[in-house]
């Protein structure tokens, strides 16, 4: 009996003249074979140029917990799984580290312990910087896959010239390096699509293989597998359609080329990702699904400055990301983005629609589904640094499709716009280096718009720079006392990290920016987060005491503090005292010479209030301080609290309950 031919792909209609004629609009300024040479000395150029760039950047606010875990992470496979540290809560906020895949902190750990002589963070630094250059370069190629080596260069130098992008891919151990094996996915997702109904199996393979990192280094990365089932589902149906497709007698012929080595990459992706993760690898399926319920409402309550206003993780606006996207995405991403709809038509009618909306997909559900679940979030965007290449990609598609137009007076302006675009985020990375992760595009007014308003450098990256300062420029000795030299900083992770060395002449200890007259310390090292809005508007930050401040386009963002006057501790430590007296004759010149230490007028106030038995008049002093501490911080709600007092004391008992109201209602608030 004859073997039944198979129905083949589906046909696709032939096309008009006037069709063919309207697809012609495409005459590259970089020919595919000149631009493959640039895209691939501009990637070469890029790993070392971010490679040298890494050991400027400093170490952030989780970092050490990653670096110590990394190591339990390190242990445990070398250790064939008897060290079972990384599995288990083994202190807080350590305790949260198990849920994280340890790929990245893992091989970064065996690094360091395979070169002991090399600085662990440059290291780590080094490594970080690795994965960040990937990304940019796999997002220039799947530009490539889709429209071509010009759009590939396109996009490659629109990621180099994303300032937050290119910044946090120094030193960011869990977002940045996600990124990486979500992009690397896309490239090798568009390959398998582009080949079918035959793909290759080294494109699933490698699929499989990027799959597993991102899973590796965050249970996010298991999103990749129903992108992939879902673009290959829609694929074969408009190839073959759904009757043929289903029709089992026909399953072998046309389906099951391709449908193995779509198994094939996601069982692999899966299987690495769990090996990558020891908590994963002990019950990969009941920890993934411990892992994915917490992610979705991480257990993290943390107080943010957005748009204007001190809000909480646990309790985000709707708009919390598509905002900072807007205000932290260079112009020439928003442009491109918006243009890039018009690129829609041509793509349709080439056949290469479901390559394009792929990428539209995966920027647009990842936002959709977070705002739908209501996801703790904090940090700006850089939980959904994932999505970001996503613009990039859009946008570098649809600026080379205009600058490739046959239409003269388009493609120069689009070439035009395309630069000078580029030339905004390039300036601003050359002169804040290597401070680039605290970007705002012109949208917001740069910086100078954003401060006050939104987070900056939340991160504590440029905390390294004054550390820095002080090592260049004082001397790290014991106190004349013998007693070791005292750092206080609201960034006390990175900061004891930095003096880890001089830990025999040197201390280091946590103190909030609002207590910071309450410890005698030699220096403190304070960074621009958690710091009241009104104090960074009202220029209360930095002290007017800093020695030493890291500003960025004129904005500061951390300070050091050389504590040689110390009437405002001393003051404190009277007042604590009930010498109310001493604290006066201290804290009277020291206001006089610092008019915004708004800690230090405080409690000159109270020690007014609290000595009115012996003068009247210090009573309307305590009020005139008071009001000009409330005026410089109204979300002060000790000082507002003080000022009730103070007026029943003088008999203003209308104004004492109008202020009582008003601590009731900012403690509710709170």
């Amino acid at each position: 009996m004859a073997k039944q031919q198979q129905p083949a792909p589906k046909a696709q209609p032939a096309k008009s003249k006037a069709t063919k004629a309207a697809e012609v609009v495409f005459e590259n300024l970089i020919p595919d074979t000149l631009g493959k040479k640039i895209f691939i000395a501009l990637s070469v150029l890029l790993i070392v140029t971010m490679a040298y760039l890494s050991k400027d950047y400093g170490i952030t606010g989780d970092e050490n917990f990653h670096r110590v875990y990394g190591h339990h992470v390190w242990h445990f496979y070398t250790s064939g799984g008897a060290d079972k540290t990384a599995t288990l809560p083994y202190g807080n906020p350590d305790s949260l580290m198990m849920y994280y895949g340890g790929f990245y902190d893992g091989t970064a750990a065996g690094l360091s312990e395979a070169m002991p002589s090399v600085n662990e963070w440059s290291l780590r630094h080094f490594w970080n910087s690795i994965f960040g250059a990937l990304a940019m370069i796999f997002a220039g190629l799947v530009a490539v896959e889709i429209l071509g080596w010009q759009a590939g260069i396109i996009t490659l130098l629109f990621m180099i010239f994303s300032p937050r992008f290119f910044g946090e891919s120094m030193n960011n151990p869990k977002d940045i390096t996600m990124a990486t094996g979500y992009v690397i996915s896309y490239y090798f997702i568009l390959k398998f699509l582009k080949q079918l109904p035959r793909p290759k199996v080294g494109y699933a393979i490698g699929l499989g293989v990027a799959i597993g990192v991102a899973l590796g280094i965050r249970i996010g990365g298991l999103l990749l597998i129903p992108y992939f089932l879902m673009f290959y589902g829609i694929a074969m149906w408009q190839m073959y359609g759904l009757g043929t497709l289903f029709n089992f007698g026909q399953f072998k012929e046309n389906v099951w080329p391709s449908f193995r080595y779509v198994v094939l990459a996601c069982v692999l992706g899966f299987t690495l990702g769990m090996f990558f993760w020891p908590y994963g690898l002990i019950d990969p399926i009941a920890h993934t699904k411990e892992t994915l319920g917490i992610s979705q409402k991480f257990p993290a309550q943390i107080r943010m400055l957005f748009d204007g206003a001190m809000i909480s993780s646990t309790d985000i606006t709707w708009n919390y990301i598509p905002k900072w996207l807007w205000i932290t995405t260079p112009l020439f991403g928003i442009v491109g983005l918006v243009a890039s709809f018009a690129l829609i038509p041509y793509f349709k009618r080439n056949g290469k629609l479901l390559l394009l909306g792929f990428v539209y997909f995966t920027l647009a559900f990842p936002i959709f589904y977070i705002i739908y679940k209501k996801a703790v979030l904090y940090d700006g965007m850089r939980h959904m640094y994932f999505v970001y290449p996503s613009i990039i990609i859009l946008a570098g598609l649809a600026f080379s499709y205009f600058i490739s137009t046959q239409k003269k007076n388009i493609k120069y302006a689009a070439l035009g716009v395309a630069v000078v675009l580029l030339l905004l985020p390039a300036r601003f990375m050359f002169a804040n280096h290597p401070n680039q992760a605290v970007y705002f595009n012109e949208l917001v007014g740069g910086i100078n718009g954003a401060f006050g308003n939104y987070e900056t450098d939340y991160y504590m990256n440029s905390v390294k720079q004054c550390a820095d300062w002080i090592k260049e420029n004082e001397k790290i000795e014991r106190r004349p006392d013998g007693s070791k030299m005292i750092i206080y900083s609201n960034a006390v992770a990175p900061a004891g990290q930095y003096f880890i060395k001089d830990t025999a002449k040197v201390g280091v200890g946590y103190i909030s920016y609002r207590n910071r007259c309450t410890v005698d310390a030699d220096y403190q090292i304070f960074y621009s987060r958690f710091v009241d809005r009104d104090l960074l508007l009202n220029g209360c930050f930095p002290p007017e005491q800093a020695a030493y401040v890291v500003k960025v386009d004129g904005k500061p963002i951390a300070c050091v503090l050389k504590k040689t006057d110390k009437s405002d501790f001393l003051g404190q430590q009277a007042i604590q005292n009930n010498d109310f007296e001493t604290a006066i004759k201290l804290l009277e010149p020291y206001c006089a010479k610092y008019p915004k230490a708004d800690v230090a007028m405080q409690n000159l106030a109270l020690a007014y209030l609290n000595t009115a038995n012996v003068d009247p008049t210090r009573a309307q002093k305590g009020i005139e301080l008071l009001n000009k501490c409330v005026e410089l911080n109204k979300e002060n709600i000790q000082a507002i609290y003080y000022l009730s007092l103070a007026y029943k004391m003088v008999g203003n008992t209308s104004q004492a309950q109008y202020l009582e109201s008003v601590v009731q209602q900012m403690q509710m608030q709170r």
